[in-house]
């Protein structure tokens, strides 16, 4: 398994860098413009990351819609328009759609518990006028 690891990484670096040699042109001038490219799209560019504590707050906002729509979406289900719960044959007296759209606010709820609990791994987007950043650590 190792060597299939080399082995795809050596192809990976091989096909991106040995096929063609580059060519940047008067090394200074290239330098001058990226700067200025760099200083003009710094002050635009806006990260996906908010500072320590975000990954905190998208939890516990994802763990509050998770129980607010399962709670919702089981209600809609279980609970018909007459009055009681629903039993064998009752189908049409629930509210479908309604506990549909809760079960999908859970989802959506449980999908922000996971993206907040993986929050310091998740790559680093940066979005500026003409360019897109992206960076993240890759280990093997």
């Amino acid at each position: 398994m190792k060597s299939v690891r080399i082995a795809i990484a050596s192809a990976l670096v091989l096909a991106m860098s040995g096929g063609v040699p580059a060519m940047a042109g008067d090394l200074q001038d290239s330098v001058a413009a990226a700067a200025a490219a760099a200083a003009k799209s710094s002050t635009q560019e806006t990260g996906m990351k908010s500072g320590i504590g975000s990954g905190k707050a998208m939890t516990w906002a994802g763990g509050a819609l998770f129980a607010t729509g399962m709670t919702y979406g089981l209600f809609q289900f279980i609970n018909n328009k007459n009055g009681g719960y629903a039993e064998f044959g009752e189908a049409a007296a629930t509210n479908k759609k309604a506990g549909a759209a809760g079960l999908s606010m859970a989802f959506a709820g449980g999908a922000l518990m996971l993206l907040g609990h993986h929050a310091g791994r998740m790559p680093s987007v940066a979005v500026g006028a003409k360019s897109l950043g992206l960076a993240k650590r890759v280990s093997w």
